[in-house]
């Protein structure tokens, strides 16, 4: 029962920890534009190129095992 009153304890205070440098860190939480997408997602520019070189080599190894 120890046991899992300190693991408890010990989660919570590394959850207070991370609370506390997102605090102090100063940069907003921002989310990924992996999931929906569409016009409500904004990321920025080099956001975007990552997508886009994943979706283009994505669709060319699809291309390539079809062919």
């Amino acid at each position: 029962m120890a046991t899992m009153i300190l693991t408890a304890v010990a989660f919570g205070l590394i959850a207070v920890a991370m609370g506390i440098g997102l605090i102090l860190g100063g940069s907003p939480l921002k989310g990924s534009c992996g999931g929906k997408g569409g016009p409500e997602c904004i990321c920025d520019a080099f956001e975007q190129a990552k997508c886009r070189a994943r979706d283009k080599m994505l669709a060319e190894i699809a291309g390539k095992q079809t062919g």
